[in-house]
């Protein structure tokens, strides 16, 4: 199957191409610090996806890359130091959006045999495009850059969802209200009523297959994002690192083991990520 292509998920151009980075010191709060980067792929099928009364459902990923890359000399490049931000979503091609309030899921295994999906997820990674054999690692940061806990990118129960405007990414990353927070995640969030209601009116659905305790994404929003190590044999990025890496969006169906199915992938084009930032802080 053709890959479907991607909707576009660009709302601002980038920087003109060989323009140079902002010498100014950025606060890592400033939203100076917030432009659109590179676009990704296509959606990539992984196994095959059916629902209930349907032979065949086609996933299609959005993702988009909100801060932390810049088009300078015909390359996309971001610095080892600074925070990117990545939103990203699925939808189902000719399907209802609250499809997996209705429907039941299945993926089909090597043998051909429908194995059912308990739930979707959404996860992010990366990977050396000139040693893809190297673990590239990403962490994420708790609001204040500091010396405190870092944890990989988180992996996200999820439904369809559509990705936040990139103006509403800019708004909503400095908000510290608890009531504007709760306001504000409801456009990543499932509504916990929603999922439990479902659950109860459709029991054969998937969506009463998620965990009832977890959080349940709309859209999966990574902020704070670095690279901690960049792969290729080289752990320490240097200045003149001109590896090229890959950010890969992967939509996974978790198996009635707790195991996890791809059921697509969506990859942004090739990034060079360096040691040194001119903007750094």
């Amino acid at each position: 199957m053709s890959p479907t292509p991607a909707p576009d998920a660009r709302e601002a151009p980038a920087p003109p191409e060989g323009a140079s980075l902002n010498q100014r010191r950025l606060a890592p709060r400033s939203s100076n610090q917030f432009r659109v980067g590179p676009p990704f792929s296509a959606t990539t099928a992984g196994a095959r996806l059916v629902a209930s009364g349907h032979e065949h459902v086609e996933p299609r990923i959005s993702a988009r890359l909100d801060r932390g890359f810049d088009m300078i000399d015909g390359e996309w490049i971001g610095y080892k130091r600074n925070y990117f931000t990545l939103v990203a979503a699925f939808q189902f091609v000719d399907l209802p959006p609250d499809a997996t309030a209705t429907e039941s899921f299945s993926y089909v295994d090597g043998a051909g045999e429908p194995r059912p999906v308990r739930a979707f997820k959404i996860l992010l990674t990366s990977v050396c495009l000139e040693d893809s054999s190297t673990a590239v690692t990403l962490v994420q940061h708790t609001a204040k850059r500091d010396r405190g806990p870092q944890s990989s990118p988180p992996l996200y129960y999820a439904v369809p969802g559509d990705l936040p405007a990139h103006s509403t990414m800019k708004l909503v990353a400095n908000i510290r209200n608890g009531d504007k927070i709760d306001r504000c995640n409801r456009l990543f969030y499932l509504l916990k009523e929603d999922h439990q209601r479902a659950a109860e009116s459709s029991p054969h659905c998937v969506l009463a297959t998620y965990p009832r305790d977890c959080d349940i994404s709309l859209v999966a929003r990574y902020e704070r994002i670095q690279f901690l190590s960049a792969g290729c044999g080289n752990r320490k990025l240097a200045s003149t690192n001109n590896k090229h890496y890959v950010l890969v969006v992967q939509l996974l169906g978790v198996t009635d083991l707790g195991l996890h199915v791809v059921l697509a992938s969506s990859q942004s084009p090739p990034l060079i990520v360096r040691g040194r930032s001119p903007s750094n802080y």
